[in-house]
C-alpha cells in the first residue's frame, strides 16, 4: 500500500515539475490578460499554475475570459493573449516529466 502511494506521489511530482518547465512559457502571456484567465480558470477549479488543468479546459476558459480580456486588453492585444495561452498547453502537451 505504501509503495502505491509513494509511486502516485512521485507521478504527481514529476507531472508537477514538468508544468514547472513551462513557467517561462506562461511568462509571455500579456499581463493585461493573466488576472481574466485566472479569474476564468478557478470558476473551472484549477488553482495556480496548474496549467494541466487549464489546458484541460481551455476552450471553456477561453469563451469565459474573452470579454475580460477584451476589455482589459483590446483587440490586438487579446490575440496574442490568445496565441501566449495556446503556446502554454503546446508546451504542457510535450512536456517531459522529470525521472
Amino acid at each position: 500500500m505504501h509503495s502505491s502511494i509513494l509511486a502516485l506521489f512521485l507521478a504527481v511530482a514529476s507531472c508537477v515539475s514538468a508544468q514547472a518547465g513551462c513557467d517561462p512559457v506562461a511568462s509571455a502571456i500579456p499581463d493585461c490578460g493573466v488576472p481574466c484567465i485566472e479569474d476564468a480558470a478557478a470558476g473551472f477549479g484549477c488553482t495556480g499554475s496548474d496549467y494541466a488543468c487549464r489546458c484541460d479546459n481551455s476552450a471553456a476558459i477561453e469563451n469565459a475570459a474573452l470579454g475580460c480580456v477584451l476589455g482589459e486588453c483590446g483587440l490586438g492585444t487579446a490575440l496574442e493573449v490568445r496565441a501566449s495561452a495556446s503556446a502554454v498547453c503546446d508546451c504542457v502537451a510535450t512536456a517531459v516529466p522529470a525521472a
